[in-house]
């Protein structure tokens, strides 16, 4: 005849065993050190360098004035991330970063005979090292959530202009119309950024982080004169034209990266 105490107590046994388990090998996830590599999308936040390149003059002149950069949506870049803990538990880590972005904007002008094709093109290249912290483990993939502060150094090249004037009936480039030019210098820049993300096994030894970061890329060395004709104005515009000083550079991040440990 069956005991039920003993089914009871059989039945605690097996809880127990597999809760230890579980806990044993959602210690072991946690690795101490990692490195990733991924995407990151960058998002320019009330930045006049997501203005239409082109702005028309005030007047019937028909004349227009290169202003912006329409650095609209998604701007790709990549990220190398190396992740170490400093503690036992390994709820704080140090991360260190490696990121390059591609900015890239384009528009179009077209009349009755010719066809011109804008672009404005910046990368950037930023190293960051910061602080996080591992707050809330999820009982899925032994996943967890994060927190981070990173402070990052930023070398931005000046945007490059290119206007290329073509014949609408056929289709070859006129020389004397179109531009290629690159008006402001490469720029060293301080700024930093806010993390929250989350970090999951994918399969063994293979790990999944996906993160959203907000943040500004030049906290620190921006240009403020106002009326020099030497001024940077926008960091990321191509031009000078109707801008002053250096305005903050605020940005979002979303960002997908693959992690190993070793």
């Amino acid at each position: 005849m069956l005991n039920p105490r003993g089914i009871v107590m059989s039945s605690a046994r097996i809880v127990l065993l597999v809760a230890s388990i579980a806990i044993t090998t959602s210690s072991a996830q946690i690795y101490r050190t990692t490195a990733a590599a991924g995407y990151t999308a960058t998002f320019l936040l009330g930045s006049s360098a997501t203005n239409l390149i082109f702005t028309p003059a005030n007047n019937d002149s028909g004349s227009l004035y290169v202003t912006g950069s329409r650095f609209v949506g998604a701007q790709s870049g990549l990220t190398v991330r190396f992740l170490h803990a400093l503690d036992e538990r390994a709820r704080w880590f140090v991360p260190v970063s490696i990121e390059a972005i591609f900015f890239r904007g384009k528009q179009r002008q077209e009349n009755l005979h010719y066809i011109g094709r804008a672009e404005v093109a910046a990368d950037m290249f930023s190293l960051s090292a910061g602080l996080q912290y591992r707050y809330a483990d999820l009982p899925l993939a032994q996943a967890f959530l994060y927190a981070s502060i990173e402070p990052r150094l930023s070398l931005v090249e000046g945007p490059h202009f290119l206007y290329l004037v073509s014949d609408k009936a056929t289709g070859q480039v006129i020389p004397d119309y179109s531009i290629d030019t690159t008006l402001k210098p490469t720029v060293f820049r301080g700024g930093g950024a806010l993390r929250l993300g989350a970090q999951g096994v994918l399969e063994e030894k293979v790990l999944i982080n996906l993160s959203l970061a907000w943040g500004a890329f030049n906290l620190i060395g921006r240009d403020m004169r106002t009326t020099d004709r030497n001024r940077r104005a926008g960091l990321l515009t191509p031009t000078t034209i109707f801008q002053t000083s250096e305005p903050i550079e605020q940005f979002l991040q979303v960002s997908l990266w693959v992690q190993y440990p070793f």
